[in-house]
């Protein structure tokens, strides 16, 4: 039992700090108290299943990651791997969109004659919209909060084009109170993730 506690206490940590997560962050993620993540990180005691599957979710790796030894080697090449595929997905479902919007650019030119150029303006919020979703739960509250602000104000930008006969320049402005919630919350979450982090310093320095 004690080696059991042993392995999953060290692949905790290396997996909390591969992912830059704070003790506070991660429980925060699996509703669970900071001092639950210092008591399995010491190898005090084991989370149950329920609960290491949840935190295979947050990690995004295999339970076994979790539960069996690993060398450091192993490791690295298991972490590489899946961020390597994370981003190739990531990079293939942008082209998708890129090539569905140019699909359908192209028929519209050829069988109506209609030069509707926007709809590659259009391809800009849809790619952000999905990078945000496929890193709304790591630890990147920077590049989140530019996801967020190139959506904005690039869907805000989609509109007035489609309206430019008018001209409502003024339509800009619903894109104001969005940007405002958006640095808000990037300010509200920062400080929490440095709060983590002075915690974390103080238990390390008490042990």
């Amino acid at each position: 039992m004690e080696n059991v506690k042993a392995i999953v206490s060290q692949n905790l940590l290396r997996l909390r700090k591969e992912n830059n997560l704070t003790q506070a962050e991660l429980a925060r993620r699996i509703n669970y108290s900071d001092k639950a993540i210092s008591r399995w990180e010491a190898g005090e005691v084991v989370p149950d299943l329920e609960t290491i599957y949840a935190l295979s979710e947050v990690f995004d790796v295999p339970v076994s990651q979790i539960t069996e030894a690993h060398t450091e080697e192993s490791a690295g090449e298991s972490r590489e791997s899946g961020v390597g595929q994370k981003v190739l997905s990531q990079i293939f479902l942008c082209c998708e969109i890129w090539f569905i919007f140019t699909a359908l650019y192209v028929y519209l030119k050829l069988s109506h004659q209609a030069n509707i150029w926007q709809l590659f303006v259009w391809c800009v919020p849809a790619c952000m919209l999905v990078l945000w979703f496929f890193n709304r739960k790591e630890s990147m509250n920077i590049l989140l909060f530019i996801y967020s602000t190139v959506f904005v104000w690039s869907f805000t930008t989609c509109i007035y084009l489609h309206l430019i006969a008018s001209h409502p320049w003024y339509i800009f402005f619903i894109g104001l109170p969005a940007q405002g919630l958006l640095i808000i919350r990037y300010i509200f979450n920062y400080k929490q993730d440095l709060k983590g982090i002075r915690l974390g310093k103080k238990k390390l320095k008490k042990r």
